[in-house]
């Protein structure tokens, strides 16, 4: 019997760099037990060329990947994970995905952001790509530790709720 390998999609807004940058490095480092995808919420039309130039460095080529939107596989393909990379992707994404099983957030700088100097963008890009590595790096050596923040998290938002219906109930 031929075992099915575990899907994770990377959720970030334009799916042309985080995102992309996570599915190449997850690719590269395990991709012999992972199936990799990725997409944006407002796909952008290609990849931004630092991120590729980031990767190329570190030996990943992501010059195939191109951007996706969420809508090419949700609902049409079942997810293990869905991990949101940006901030404003998280804010605005739907609040449950249908075929996804866990959902992970780990943020990561925006390298186009407004506040980074254009003679500066190619550095970010290097740090954000730095960042992703180390934090798929843990992941895959301690994955029950992202587990277990998100048990602590969805414990606090129970306890939450329930002081709000206590005292809304008074």
């Amino acid at each position: 019997m031929v075992e099915r390998k575990t899907r994770i999609l990377f959720l970030c807004t334009q799916n042309s760099a985080r995102s992309q940058m996570a599915e190449g490095l997850l690719r590269h480092l395990a991709g012999d037990r992972f199936e990799v995808y990725s997409a944006g919420i407002s796909p952008s039309g290609e990849i931004h060329p630092h991120a590729i130039r980031a990767m190329e460095e570190v030996g990943v080529d992501v010059g195939d990947q191109y951007p996706k939107g969420l809508r090419t596989y949700l609902g049409k393909v079942g997810f293990n994970y869905l991990i949101i990379v940006c901030a404003r992707a998280e804010r605005n994404c739907p609040k449950s995905f249908p075929g996804v099983g866990t959902t992970l957030t780990w943020i990561f700088d925006d390298p186009r952001g407004e506040d980074v100097p254009e003679g500066e963008r190619l550095e970010k890009f290097r740090e954000v790509r730095d960042e992703i590595e180390m934090k798929i790096r843990d992941w895959l050596a301690h994955p029950e530790g992202e587990l277990a923040k998100l048990k602590e998290k969805r414990e606090r938002e129970r306890r939450k709720r329930q002081g709000l219906e206590e005292a809304g109930g008074s």
